[in-house]
């Protein structure tokens, strides 16, 4: 007999946390307002109906919340770093934790090249969503 524990509920909103970093700060970046709702339509980043697996252990949690945030790490690095070295590496790395998104069933149809070519028309309504705040009181 085996004893494996169940994901929790931090785990569970952890995951949708990411998911939606995804879609509010990452997506508009490389894609059109059409194409993202597209992506909502289609399932991306959301587990498949017939292997819903990735919550059932918390160990599967953790490895789909670990996937996630390496592609965001990447994504994010990739911004900084132009070294063609640096970029297969990142290009390797984002595929095997998209390999491992497919395998629990998360839907991620992307390539690293799909990340490469910034939506200048979205990157400029972008700007004024990265800015910080001084202070949490709007005039």
């Amino acid at each position: 007999m085996k004893t494996v524990f169940s994901s929790t509920e931090e785990q569970e909103q952890e995951i949708a946390s990411l998911v939606a970093r995804f879609y509010n700060s990452v997506f508009p970046k490389y894609f059109t307002e059409n194409e993202i709702i597209h992506f909502r339509e289609i399932g991306v980043l959301q587990p498949n109906k017939s292997t819903f697996t990735y919550f059932a252990t918390l160990r599967d949690a953790f490895q789909v919340m670990a996937c996630l945030q390496v592609l965001l790490s990447i994504l994010d690095k990739k911004k900084i770093e132009d070294s063609f070295i640096i970029e297969s590496e990142f290009e390797e790395l984002f595929q095997h934790n998209i390999t491992l998104l497919n395998e629990y069933g998360i839907f991620f149809p992307f390539y690293y090249d799909h990340f490469t070519r910034i939506n200048h028309e979205a990157s400029k309504d972008m700007q004024m969503m990265d800015i910080q705040v001084a202070n949490q009181y709007l005039v």
